[in-house]
């Protein structure tokens, strides 16, 4: 099961990036009617709740988009692309990803992952199904371990969110308009307290930490006023068009070796195209912990 283990813990991180960690709507924010995105390029807001109120507004009428993906993590890279539909629990999303040269296909569709399995895999699992689902009720190990947090992930994968994260554990520190790929756009650079990231991602997923834990984190965190930094750039109709989040100095704080480089590069395109997703045949679909016991439980 090692091989599966590391696709599917590889395809949470990458689907959390997606959705940059973001948190629950802050209430009281009053999100504008649709009319009021403009075809012409605005002034950027200094407002985070503003922002983000205008931001899921015009998400939520573009609803999905296609999506580009690179993560550095010290010397590792993967990049991703696919297509996604963006509705809370309903959110869809296709993603080929490729991590050191070994293509992942996978689908995230009704609160579960799936898995495409090539001939390594099938061997591995001892099936001919084409697909292994993981879901947050499965009874396996893995799907106990990574159902919540990949769910709550899928939810969050609207892009918008990253905005709503912002109210509670950050602030724009500064703003600017900017040519990106030929488009005028407005530019956010943004600053999330790691501390409280850390506390809103365990509290909404509903994985307390160990009481060890959160003392190492907070020893190593201490005094250094880490923060993660992320770049938003959005186009007149306030829809994100690229995103980087740099954890770099989170990293280096939890001791990684090496550099600590930490990036991910997340790249938006042809916003409100048509996305057809649907799951896979169930005659396909072999059950994670079925899976898990013919294998041995390896």
């Amino acid at each position: 099961m090692k091989r599966v283990t590391m696709l599917a813990a590889v395809t949470t991180a990458a689907v959390l990036a997606l959705s940059a960690c973001g948190a629950e709507k802050q209430s009281g924010a009053a999100a504008p009617a649709p009319s009021e995105a403009k075809s012409s390029l605005s002034s950027p807001l200094g407002d985070p709740i503003q922002l983000a109120a205008l931001s899921r507004e015009s998400t939520k009428k573009a609803k999905s988009s296609k999506v580009t993906m690179e993560t550095v993590a010290g010397a590792q890279k993967s990049t991703a692309s696919g297509q996604g539909m963006y509705d809370g629990e309903n959110s869809k999303l296709a993603m080929i990803m490729d991590s050191d040269g070994k293509k992942l296909d996978m689908l995230f569709i009704d609160n579960a992952l799936y898995f495409k399995l090539d001939a390594e895999d099938k061997a591995e699992l001892k099936t001919d199904k084409a697909y292994v689902k993981i879901s947050p009720d499965g009874q396996d190990p893995l799907s106990q371990l990574l159902g919540k947090m990949m769910s709550k992930a899928m939810k969050d994968s609207d892009p918008s969110r990253i905005l709503e994260q912002v109210s509670q554990a950050g602030k724009i520190t500064k703003s600017d308009q900017v040519e990106l790929n030929g488009e005028q756009t407005n530019h956010y650079v943004i600053e999330v307290e790691a501390e409280k990231a850390i506390a809103l991602i365990m509290g909404e997923v509903g994985i307390p930490l160990p009481a060890e834990t959160v003392n190492q984190l907070k020893a190593k965190l201490a005094g250094k006023n880490v923060v993660i930094t992320t770049e938003l750039w959005l186009n007149a109709d306030q829809l994100p068009v690229q995103v980087v989040s740099d954890s770099t100095a989170f990293v280096k704080a939890m001791g990684a070796p090496g550099d600590g480089v930490a990036k991910t590069t997340v790249k938006y395109t042809d916003w409100g195209v048509p996305v057809s997703l649907t799951v896979p045949p169930a005659d396909q679909v072999g059950d994670m912990a079925e899976l898990a016991k013919k294998a041995g439980g390896r």
